[in-house]
């Protein structure tokens, strides 16, 4: 790169630019596609309820649609938003006793966006195997895959993530100090002594993270949709001789697939940071300093995060007519007493 170049790079990439670039995504971009993730969640968890939870699918995709609503809710509350609204990630002017209540607010908060935001990257890998399950054993699988089973896999995986993330909230506290140059309070976040005296367990922990929500997941739910779609263009040879049961198998199939190639898309985009320098991408929930790369990277992440969280309701009103005539129904009848009231003025 020439040094014209380099200059220029840095230049765009100076820290007003740079913070200029993030109140955007920060402040309209984010919080727009997190409005209509939120909207649109609710009204799939409204629609699929209504299909019956009697069925293993339906009971993984509100699932799936409530770990969304709760990580959007999470990933823009108002601690988070406070602490990352200044450049240098702080609390600034605020009392001791404000501050330690924010920094409470902000690890809850912070416990619930991870624990049902990464579990929102691994349900899509038990989609899959629901899939798997139906198409390769068609006249067992409801033997095989119950809602008792569903479920209690489901709580599982909760309780997986909550004990990862409980034990994470204790890498990091609260440094409240006094800045005498601006003459202002600071509460800034730093690497606890648990953090520090525990290298080896937190890398543990890190690694068993990283690989158990965008490592294995992505790898086996691409694998399965390969086989889930060569097996599906097998049976669409065999289309002419199908019952309607085995076409509302391939209807939910293709849903469920494309759901599924979202969530592989979005994948592709968070493993990143493992091809790059950490001082430019690091998955590091304490991590203190990063470059103005790093800071527009992790900005970024999330707003691929949360299409990902958004973009369900999309798939469903694009490739299932059930889910469609339903919505249309449900909107119908609670419209009807306000076209009555018109009707009577």
């Amino acid at each position: 790169m020439s040094n014209e170049t380099s200059s220029g790079v840095l230049k765009l990439l100076d820290d007003q630019n740079t913070w200029l670039a993030m109140k955007i995504l920060m402040f309209g971009i984010t919080p727009a596609i997190s409005i209509f993730g939120f909207v649109g969640n609710i009204l799939s968890i409204i629609v699929l309820v209504k299909h019956g939870m009697s069925k293993c699918s339906n009971i993984l995709l509100v699932n799936l649609s409530f770990c969304n609503i709760i990580y959007l809710i999470s990933f823009n509350s108002i601690p988070k938003i406070m602490y990352e609204a200044v450049w240098n990630h702080e609390y600034v002017g605020y009392s001791k006793s404000i501050c330690d209540a924010l920094f409470i607010l902000f690890t809850l908060f912070t416990l619930c966006d991870y624990t049902f935001g990464l579990m929102g990257m691994t349900l899509p890998m038990l989609i899959t195997v629901e899939r798997l399950v139906v198409i390769f054993f068609p006249f067992k699988f409801k033997q095989l895959l119950t809602p008792t089973r569903t479920w209690l896999i489901i709580v599982c995986m909760s309780f997986y993530w909550l004990c990862i993330f409980v034990y994470s909230s204790f890498w990091q506290v609260l440094d409240y100090s006094f800045d005498s140059v601006r003459n202002v309070s600071i509460g800034l976040f730093k690497k606890s002594t648990f953090y520090n005296d525990n290298p080896e367990s937190v890398a543990a922990i890190q690694n068993l993270m990283i690989y158990t929500s965008i490592i294995i997941p992505p790898i086996f739910t691409v694998t399965g949709c390969i086989v889930i779609s060569i097996q599906i263009k097998i049976s669409s040879a065999k289309r002419k001789k199908m019952t309607s049961s085995m076409r509302s198998t391939s209807r939910t199939t293709k849903t469920l697939l494309a759901v599924c190639a979202v969530y592989c898309v979005s994948s592709v985009v968070l493993t990143l940071p493992l091809f790059m320098p950490s001082e430019y991408a690091s998955y590091d929930l304490t991590d203190e300093a990063p470059s103005n790369v790093g800071k527009l990277f992790y900005e970024l992440a999330n707003i691929v995060s949360c299409v990902q969280s958004s973009s369900d309701f999309i798939v469903y009103i694009g490739l299932n007519k059930q889910f469609r005539d339903t919505l249309r129904k449900i909107f119908a009848f609670s419209l009807y007493p306000l076209k009555y009231c018109l009707y009577r003025v």
